[in-house]
């Protein structure tokens, strides 16, 4: 592992082709981190695998060699035997600790909560019946300051609640495995969407329980059409599989506020670097949400 001071990533799911949106996403991490002459990495977050879409992972490697970001350490991918093991060996540590029990709640039982009751806390569950695995929380107020969005407070206990780290199918959640894969990878600045923001206590948590480093964090703002929906592929937001690498990344960077310019040589490679070399995250702070007009 390279340890450079600055270690960030981009970590799409394979759900479908890269959009507008996931395209500003990756381009705001790999700006940062080479901004700040970093290393930039490239993870798949394929852990729910009932969402994954075949071939989708392949695609999104090869669209953004095409648009020049390159990770530059080996692709991870969560379904890989290895990370499996480590979620498993983290899920342990939280069990040993006795911070976890197993929780049979229904989606129907929880419909209406927005904060997990403690339904299963103090239940006894036969080790045969299907079962998730939820771990204790408590109202400790996690604080932060954002690199774009400023200092934010999260109460945990008003947020969520006890939170699952392992469906009843077996699969492990997303809260669990994206903290041991940033800590794993070493990374430095977590930089995703605002829309992401809310997860941040909940990951903070299990930090501290398993205790690994804090990374730092920057949630920019999401990109949305002209009738305010979050390009999305669950909104069904256009592939760039296919666009001119040049001018959606012109585009990008200029909803970015970077103001681009009209460049002589309008080539990928020329962009990407000015782009770099010009990186103003200053003017990100306190956007909540980008309108393409």
């Amino acid at each position: 592992m390279n340890h450079a001071n600055y270690r960030g990533r981009f970590a799409p799911s394979p759900t479908g082709d890269l959009h507008l949106g996931s395209l500003v996403a990756a381009l705001v991490s790999y700006c940062q981190a080479k901004a700040n002459h970093g290393i930039w990495l490239l993870r798949i977050e394929d852990i729910d695998e009932t969402r994954t879409v075949p071939g989708a992972a392949h695609q999104i490697i090869r669209t953004l060699a095409n648009y020049g970001m390159h990770s530059d350490e080996p692709v991870i991918h969560q379904t890989d035997p290895q990370r499996q093991q480590a979620y498993a060996a983290a899920m342990t540590q939280l069990t040993t600790q006795k911070l976890t029990y197993p929780c049979i709640c229904t989606r129907k039982q929880l419909a209406g909560h927005t904060v997990y009751p403690g339904t299963c806390l103090s239940k006894s569950v036969p080790p045969d019946k299907k079962h998730s695995i939820r771990v204790k929380t408590n109202n400790q107020q996690y604080v932060f300051s954002d690199l774009f969005q400023g200092v934010q407070k999260q109460n945990i206990g008003h947020q969520s609640g006890d939170f699952n780290i392992r469906r009843k199918d077996g699969l492990f959640c997303y809260q669990l495995a994206v903290v041991v894969d940033d800590a794993d990878q070493g990374i430095t600045e977590v930089v995703r969407g605002i829309d992401i923001m809310d997860s941040t206590s909940r990951q903070m948590y299990l930090i501290d329980a398993l205790q690994l480093q804090q990374p730092k964090y920057a949630h920019f703002a999401v990109i949305a059409d002209s009738q305010n929906h979050k390009l999305s592929k669950q909104n069904h937001a256009k592939p760039i599989t296919h666009e001119d690498p040049y001018a959606v990344t012109w585009q990008a960077l200029d909803l970015l506020q970077q103001q681009p310019p009209q460049m002589q040589k309008k080539t990928q490679s020329a962009l990407l670097d000015w782009a770099v070399k010009n990186w103003q995250p200053n003017r990100l702070c306190g956007l909540n949400e980008v309108i393409i007009q």
